[in-house]
């Protein structure tokens, strides 16, 4: 049983990653440019470091020590997860052709984790949402509906910021050839 409830989730989970990031992933392996790391994307980076450092930071420093081994494997771990998530982002949006500064950080810094963080907090939502009897008092019937809601709404807004960070680019101008020929197919696939 766990075996499947762990494919459900996996399968879930790439379905989720697909189609919030479709429309970059889609140019992006339809243009193949090269990837080009801007200086931009250095200051993405450190942003990135930030959140996971001050999370790990926080926690430890309420805890014990910070010379114990626990505490530096954990700022490795997620120093190293941090560099490969910004490294995939990077390499996606030059492979979309983004040029475009505000456009380009906003995909490595905000889409790329918030979509990773989505993922993360789906399974979280569901098992609320299932009646996990750990919530109790007035929030118990409403906060899982409200974290589903909410995790719907992250959803939809990284997928409508997906479209968003290809516009005015290379990129968008495939998107919008390939969405042409999408609607061409269907409406040939109709007349028939």
């Amino acid at each position: 049983m766990l075996l499947v409830v762990a494919a459900l989730y996996i399968a879930a989970a790439a379905w989720l990653a697909w189609w919030m990031l479709e429309p970059i992933n889609r140019v992006a392996g339809a243009l193949q440019f090269s990837t080009r790391f801007m200086l931009s994307d250095v200051i993405g980076l450190m942003v990135m470091l930030q959140v996971p450092l001050a999370i790990v930071g926080r926690a430890v420093e309420a805890g014990r020590e910070q010379t114990s081994s626990p505490y530096w494997v954990l700022i490795a771990i997620f120093v190293v997860l941090a560099f490969v998530l910004w490294a995939a982002a990077v390499s996606v949006v030059s492979r979309a052709g983004i040029m475009r500064l505000t456009r380009r950080l906003v995909v490595i810094v905000v889409l790329v984790p918030g979509t990773l963080a989505v993922i993360m907090a789906f399974p979280v939502c569901l098992a609320l949402f299932s009646g996990v009897p750990f919530i109790g008092g007035v929030w118990g019937p409403v906060l899982p509906v409200l974290g589903l809601a909410g995790l719907f709404g992250i959803m939809l807004g990284i997928r409508r910021l997906s479209f968003w960070a290809l516009a005015g680019s290379p990129g968008g101008i495939a998107l919008a050839a390939m969405q042409e020929g999408d609607r061409a197919e269907r409406l040939a696939g109709r007349a028939r």
